[in-house]
């Protein structure tokens, strides 16, 4: 259950403090497939590592993502408000997520509805158009 409610996977990119993309600019550019590369959760003062590692989603223009984690629901629906995610799993389990982007690396800064904080790094894995688009390295640009 714990894991079910540390785990969001919701949306973004961008940064209140380096010009980074926000609002439609931050989905524009978080739209996509991405993996976790590391993970730190936080609960009742105990840290865990790494539940989130290998764990993917992808992230619709639509405001609704998908994941590979029952963790996250296996699908929700996002809001976005300048760099901060609000997401609802479609377990209903909500997080709010500060999110920035650097190079291919999309970061996340959050807390879940059961007190949960968390700090997640992802990867860039391609875009959704295209399966085939798996090797792509890098996210679209700011401002393209």
């Amino acid at each position: 259950m714990l894991v079910a409610m540390t785990l969001p996977m919701m949306v973004a990119c961008g940064s209140d403090n380096d010009g980074g993309p926000s609002g439609d600019d931050l989905i524009k550019r978080a739209i996509g497939r991405w993996m976790c590369t590391e993970s730190t959760d936080i609960q009742a003062g105990k840290t865990m590592t790494g539940l989130m590692v290998g764990k993917q989603i992808s992230i619709k223009d639509d405001h609704t993502y998908t994941s590979t984690s029952s963790s996250f629901g296996y699908s929700g629906t996002y809001t976005v408000n300048g760099n901060t995610i609000t997401a609802k799993s479609s377990k209903g389990a909500t997080f709010v997520v500060n999110v920035k982007i650097q190079g291919d690396k999309m970061i996340w800064d959050g807390t879940a509805s059961n007190g949960v904080s968390f700090n997640y790094t992802f990867a860039w894995l391609g875009d959704n158009s295209n399966d085939d688009d798996a090797g792509a390295v890098t996210p679209p640009s700011y401002g393209n």
